[in-house]
């Protein structure tokens, strides 16, 4: 039934939760699991008097974390009975990165966590979950 699934992590419990029934799902089915992580960038901004600087992270700092992110979701999805699992790091912005990797690997599933660390911007621009449920031209499942 669902022999390529993609479940999307930001490491946060929402996408833990989806990890585990994705990682299910792909056992009952025999399929394929593969993770992805949208690497977002981050930066400091010191203000100093009238002058703000922005400092961004270093990339090699935002691939490790993006590694370890992966490296535990990967972890989660074999505890769950995944056998075979693969990752991603993303770059852009989340759901539209999302939905082109779902189409590049012709996904019969994606799972996604209903809330991230995303909530802030979710409130402001929607979150990635509910723009997955808006454009994505297979199923998804979202995970509360």
């Amino acid at each position: 039934m669902f022999s390529r699934i993609l479940v999307c992590t930001d490491g946060s419990d929402h996408a833990a939760a989806a990890l585990r029934i994705a990682a299910g799902l792909a056992h009952l089915c025999q399929g394929d699991l593969q993770i992805v992580h949208v690497a977002q960038v981050h930066g400091d901004a010191v203000a100093g008097g009238a002058d703000v600087i922005y400092m961004p992270m270093d990339p090699a700092e935002v691939t490790a974390r993006a590694e370890a992110v992966l490296a535990d979701a990967s972890r989660i999805a074999t505890d769950a009975g995944a056998t075979a699992v693969t990752t991603h790091i993303l770059r852009g912005l989340a759901a539209d990165a999302i939905l082109e990797h779902a189409a590049t690997m012709q996904a019969d599933l994606i799972v996604a966590g209903r809330r991230g660390f995303g909530a802030i911007r979710g409130l402001l621009l929607g979150s990635v979950s509910q723009s997955l449920n808006v454009h994505a031209t297979c199923p998804v499942l979202t995970v509360q």
